[in-house]
């Protein structure tokens, strides 16, 4: 596509513009740093000196030279179009007709959920391929497929509609099926668009992103705008989310009820209901997509993803390393540790992440206190925000006796040191991330490497 043609498609949105050379144009791009020399990038610049200073830094360490953006600016040797913010979307999708054509031929599927939308579609995606349908997952732990990582670092759960644009064009000739976690934020944003999905679930609901949305009922509300892109209007829902059920009947969303799934034959994560519910809604869609299932023993095969009640085995200890940052996904680990290892004792270590929902600080201290023989209060992505101030937060439900230690590293040292009895150290919130993040910047650090390495320092005494 060259810029004649990208002008005609802009024609009917088109403020004015700033055309200083002919050029060819391959790829669209919501990040101008990532912009290279035949792309067009789409830039929003608020209406203030320091956002219009900050594009030009940017623009100046880029090799981008197509912009379409909302502001009346002059840039030398770049091409500039201007329209409204408001037409981005619409724009966006006209370029992305011309550059990444959808054939329509893999199909998408939407899960949402406050807890388990990783879980569910990397499921989901692994018993369609044992199937026989190459199915690809996408969202907090990248792209994944049976195979493994095929694309590892998304700038969020849900990518922008462009970039999700881009990658249903890319794998459209490979794959069968594409499952999607997608966050309020994303059906808030309307990340989504004009993209239809074939299927769609809501894993369940519960407390977090109140730093975004107001209150509960909007944040309900962002979840419900998944309907909008469903060819099936029917949301799948897991009965144990009876709260939710119960909001669908008063509100007549369509919605179809999954029983949970288990099977002696699963490994010790499935023993956990909330994976039950998970596995149960994944069957489900593989069975309306496809027409099959698999077999009890097939079902043998599957794993949870990384960070997903990950146990590793410790002489007569077990640490289990969780993803679970909000209230109900901590009750809900703690509760399965307390039904099905009610011999051992606990041990947790978690922190709250910085910039984040802090009302749930104190409501997670809460269940921890309750559930916890020993508990350690430690630091999780404070972010731009002191970590001491968010251990503050959550150690006002605290009413345990506890430790309090800032460094992560030193917290899990603390927790697998000494251990008198058998125990369970349940070492929760970060799951698969191989980073801290403090000060915006990004650290390498993996609670599975160092529970690893402190396991072998101590054998090795």
């Amino acid at each position: 596509m060259n810029n004649e043609l990208l002008s005609k498609i802009l024609k009917p949105f088109l403020k004015s513009s700033h055309l200083t050379f002919k050029d060819e144009i391959t790829q669209a791009t919501t990040n101008l740093q990532l912009a290279g020399l035949e792309s067009i990038a789409f830039y929003n610049i608020p209406n203030s000196e320091k956002a219009e200073n900050l594009f030009h830094q940017r623009l100046k360490d880029s090799k981008c030279r197509n912009i379409i953006t909302n502001r009346n600016i002059k840039v030398s040797n770049c091409n500039v179009w201007i329209i409204e913010y408001s037409d981005f979307l619409t724009v966006q999708k006209l370029v992305c007709d011309n550059l990444y054509p959808d054939n329509k031929s893999l199909k998408l599927v939407g899960i949402t959920g406050t807890n388990g939308k990783t879980t569910t579609s990397f499921l989901a995606m692994q018993i369609a391929s044992m199937l026989n349908f190459p199915s690809l997952s996408i969202g907090t732990i990248g792209i994944r497929s049976v195979d493994g990582v095929v694309e590892k670092d998304l700038l969020s759960t849900t990518p922008s509609y462009l970039e999700l644009r881009k990658i249903i064009h890319k794998y459209q000739k490979s794959y069968k099926f594409l499952f999607i976690e997608i966050s309020s934020h994303a059906l808030d944003q309307k990340r989504l668009f004009d993209i239809e999905l074939e299927l769609g679930a809501w894993t369940s609901f519960s407390q977090d992103h109140l730093d975004y949305h107001k209150n509960f009922s909007e944040y309900f509300n962002a979840k419900l705008l998944l309907q909008k892109n469903l060819k099936n209007q029917a949301i799948y829902v897991p009965s144990s989310e009876t709260d939710l059920i119960a909001k669908f009947v008063e509100k007549s969303v369509q919605h179809k009820v999954i029983d949970l799934f288990y099977s002696e034959n699963l490994s010790v994560g499935f023993k956990a209901k909330y994976n039950q519910a998970n596995l149960g809604i994944s069957i489900a869609l593989i069975k309306e997509l496809t027409g099959h299932e698999l077999k009890s023993e097939e079902l043998a095969q599957i794993v949870l993803p990384d960070g997903r009640f990950d146990p590793i085995v410790f002489g007569e200890h077990i640490v289990v390393v969780d993803y679970a940052h909000t209230p109900d996904a901590l009750e809900n680990i703690c509760k399965t540790i307390q039904c099905d290892f009610s011999e051992y004792n606990l041990v947790i270590v978690f922190g709250c992440g910085g910039d984040r929902d802090k009302g749930k600080r104190p409501l997670m201290g809460s269940i921890a206190s309750r559930y916890a023989n020993s508990l350690i209060v430690t630091s999780d992505n404070p972010r731009t925000e002191n970590p001491e101030a968010i251990i503050d937060d959550i150690v006002s439900g605290v009413n345990i006796s506890f430790i309090r230690e800032e460094d992560r590293l030193k917290a899990i040292q603390l927790s697998l040191t000494d251990l008198k009895k058998k125990s369970i150290v349940l070492i929760a919130g970060k799951g698969h991330e191989d980073y801290q993040e403090i000060n915006g910047v990004k650290h390498h650090f993996s609670d599975s490497e160092t529970i690893q390495q402190i396991i072998k320092e101590i054998k090795d005494v």
